[in-house]
């Protein structure tokens, strides 16, 4: 079987939107409506669970209700971060998820995502044990050291920019959540917790237009990308 695990327990600060960005409009829609609709149509998802915080909980039931979402097995209470979110989820259904299972973890901000990114990414993951969106770096990176000055400089053709679906089966996610939170290690995203227990993801590319919303002037870009998209 195959999960999906939707986190959405952020406040969204920095889009001083005075509430969840979850809620706010692409067109006529909550972002959140995109986002579970893409799952939604999905033949390699069986089932969504959402992280998000209690206040939300209920205007989420609202939009699930009101189209029909039926994949969305449950609502799991967010926690402080989105790291110790994830790992709630995974220990409230870890007896329901077999060890094989793949279990993806997507940003609910992240709307527009393709069909077959979708079916590659779980693809690459079933073959691999773990595989993530990422679309190719556009602009040169820069690693630097805590004092700002600049110590490594890598290829661009082997830098990434990281998004999600990020898949792992269930066995590694677990075991990696569990390991960075018994080492108290706080991570930037999954797939760094799965390499810390020596699992390497797989890239999948992506297309520019799978983005994670996070400030005022990415909803006027997803407005646009809303004017085509097709998916």
């Amino acid at each position: 079987m195959n999960w999906l695990i939707v986190v959405a327990g952020g406040q969204g600060n920095r889009m001083k939107l005075g509430g969840n960005k979850i809620f706010a409009k692409i067109g006529k829609l909550p972002v959140i409506y995109w986002t579970l609709k893409a799952f939604e149509k999905s033949g390699f998802i069986d089932k969504i669970i959402i992280s998000a915080a209690s206040g939300d909980i209920k205007k989420i039931k609202s939009v699930i209700k009101k189209y029909n979402f039926k994949k969305v097995l449950d609502i799991v209470r967010a926690r402080n971060s989105r790291q110790e979110s994830t790992l709630a989820v995974l220990e409230t259904f870890k007896a329901k998820m077999k060890g094989g299972d793949l279990v993806g973890v997507h940003n609910a901000v992240n709307p527009f995502i393709k069909q077959d990114e979708i079916a590659e990414v779980f693809r690459a993951a079933k073959l691999f044990k773990t595989a993530l969106l990422a679309q190719a770096a556009r602009d040169t990176v820069k690693i630097t050291n805590e004092k700002g000055l600049v110590y490594e400089t890598p290829m661009r053709q082997y830098s990434w920019y990281a998004q999600t679906p990020q898949v792992a089966n269930f066995e590694n996610l677990y075991k990696a959540h569990r390991q960075a939170h018994e080492d108290k290690f706080v991570g930037t995203d999954d797939a760094q917790l799965l390499e810390r227990i020596g699992v390497k993801p797989k890239i999948v590319l992506c297309s520019n237009r799978n983005f994670k919303i996070t400030f005022p002037e990415d909803l006027i870009l997803a407005s646009e990308v809303l004017k085509t998209w097709t998916e």
